[in-house]
């Protein structure tokens, strides 16, 4: 018989994997480099179902897909898909969108009011927006270490330093200008949102998820934000929804 503490989320992003059992839900989950990892560790004993959604290669989840059809273990990937849960896919083409931006627009709309973004930050910051479970669309930016890196790779004389600020100042050195207006850009991408939303005339909250979520400590003081881990809040509900409805 399939319990909730023989259920394993699992969220393979671009720089780290998440995992976390479905009964451990609402907790912080376990941090993995790679599926490798992530399947040596002891969070992945004693499972009989594995729900995941990857950002990666189609190669990782074939190796994942492999290992728990070995071990006996029912495993489900998660896609992005048209419609689902009362959300409807604004894209054509719903496999051009990353399944983790479905995911998170999935798990917010389960703690948000009918009108809400999600701004997802790591690697990228992707922002989506939805009122009345339509997807009305999004814009995807550089993430804060991404335009670091950037910013670096395309001059000559700038130079960067590993350091991420939670609070918004100006740098009297040339690293600390870098990451304090990368920083600035990342908070103008919430006001931006906040801006869009505000012109709907109706109530909305703002979803933060990823990564990279500490940078946006100067907003928290916003009713409206809340911080999440989506992408596992998203595939609790396709878990929940399949096999304990």
């Amino acid at each position: 018989m399939v319990t909730e503490a023989s259920v394993l989320l699992v969220d393979i992003g671009n720089t780290r994997v998440k995992a976390i059992r479905l009964d451990a839900f609402g907790g912080e989950p376990e941090y993995f480099v790679d599926t490798d990892d992530l399947m040596n560790a002891s969070v992945f004993r004693d499972i009989d179902t594995l729900y995941f959604a990857s950002v990666r290669e189609q190669a990782v989840s074939d190796r994942l897909a492999d290992w728990c059809q070995k071990q006996g273990v029912t495993c489900r990937e998660v896609v992005t898909e048209k419609t689902a849960f009362g959300i409807t896919n604004s894209y054509e083409d719903v496999s051009k969108m990353g399944v983790d931006r479905w995911l998170a627009m999935i798990g917010a709309a389960e703690i948000a009011c009918d009108t809400f973004c999600v701004i997802d930050t790591g690697t990228a910051t992707t922002v989506d927006f939805v009122s009345k479970g339509q997807h009305l669309g999004g814009w995807i930016v550089p993430g804060f270490q991404t335009m670091k890196s950037a910013l670096v790779g395309a001059t000559k004389r700038v130079t960067a330093d590993d350091a991420a600020p939670v609070t918004l100042d100006v740098g009297q050195t040339t690293e600390a200008c870098v990451a304090q207006g990368c920083h600035a850009a990342v908070i103008g991408v919430y006001f931006s949102a906040v801006d869009y939303l505000s012109r709907k005339q109706t109530p909305f909250d703002v979803i933060l998820s990823g990564g990279d979520k500490k940078l946006f400590a100067i907003a928290e003081l916003s009713d409206s934000m809340r911080p999440a881990n989506l992408v596992v809040q998203g595939l609790a509900r396709y878990a929940k929804s399949e096999l304990f409805a």
